[in-house]
């Protein structure tokens, strides 16, 4: 009995953890269920009714959409320093920031408009980008 349980092992703490046959299949079968769940939440947006024929718990739903008071002051500490590090940048550093990043444009649709190659347009977006973040970091 003990050879058939040392077969079935957890991870837990960065350990190996043997365990039965049970407790294995019960471990994975809730991690398939919430990898559905996440797919489902993903793809469609369902109804209370919905929710309820098909046994998801719609307070799991709306757990994994709410962002955290955390995330939500780490993001606006970055936006804050993202702006102050963006205006360091030159005039032309900040318009091509704000064509890749903020209006969408690619390398490729801002070459053709511009006449200078995509390669180059990638050469400074990689330095900008280098420079923001030596920026950001002081």
């Amino acid at each position: 009995m003990e050879k058939q349980d040392s077969k079935y092992k957890l991870v837990v703490n960065k350990e190996w953890i043997p365990v039965g046959e049970e407790v294995y299949k019960a471990y994975y079968q809730h991690k398939e269920r919430e990898a559905y769940l996440d797919k489902l939440s993903d793809r469609h947006t369902l109804s209370f009714e919905e929710c309820e024929e098909k046994g998801i718990q719609v307070e799991y739903i709306l757990s994994r959409t709410q962002e955290s008071l955390e995330d939500t002051i780490i993001k606006q500490d970055m936006l804050v320093r993202l702006n102050s590090a963006m205006e360091k940048l030159s005039e032309q550093e900040r318009l091509l920031i704000y064509a890749l990043f903020f209006k969408g444009i690619s390398e490729r649709q801002l070459s053709a408009e511009t006449g200078i190659p995509q390669k180059t347009i990638n050469d400074r977006k990689h330095n900008i980008l280098l420079k923001l973040k030596k920026i950001i970091e002081k």
